[in-house]
């Protein structure tokens, strides 16, 4: 299953190439988001790496959440009985802050929180 266009790639390359959003924290901008049952990707940053594209972003799944990388051929890989993961298609590009995921902004929280207060 093809989660993202050639263009969509080259969009996200050209725009949020990996390491654009370093330090931004809860104001880093969102520009996609994929899931699979309760796993939720909320993607970065893009680069193409060989044969793959690579991104970068917050994995939600109800047990470990946290960043980390990601390979898109990797995702378009996963078939759990019959289910894959999904882009979510309707979902417009935002800052972090502004996503309505309660577990997406308490891991947001406890991160940034501090660092805000300093």
């Amino acid at each position: 299953m093809q989660l993202l266009t050639e263009q969509m790639k080259e969009q996200i390359s050209n725009t949020y190439p990996l390491y654009s959003q370093d330090g931004k924290g809860k104001e880093a901008i969102c520009i996609a988001k994929f899931f699979i049952a309760n796993w939720t990707w909320y993607i970065l940053e893009g680069n193409f790496e060989k044969d793959d594209f690579m991104m970068y972003g917050i994995v939600i799944n109800g047990m470990s959440n946290e960043y980390g990388y990601v390979s898109l051929n990797e995702m378009e890989s996963v078939n759990v009985h019959g289910f894959e993961v999904e882009r979510d298609r309707y979902f417009e590009k935002k800052p972090l802050k502004a996503i309505n995921d309660k577990q997406l902004q308490t891991l947001l929280s406890s991160i940034y929180s501090e660092e805000e207060a300093v």
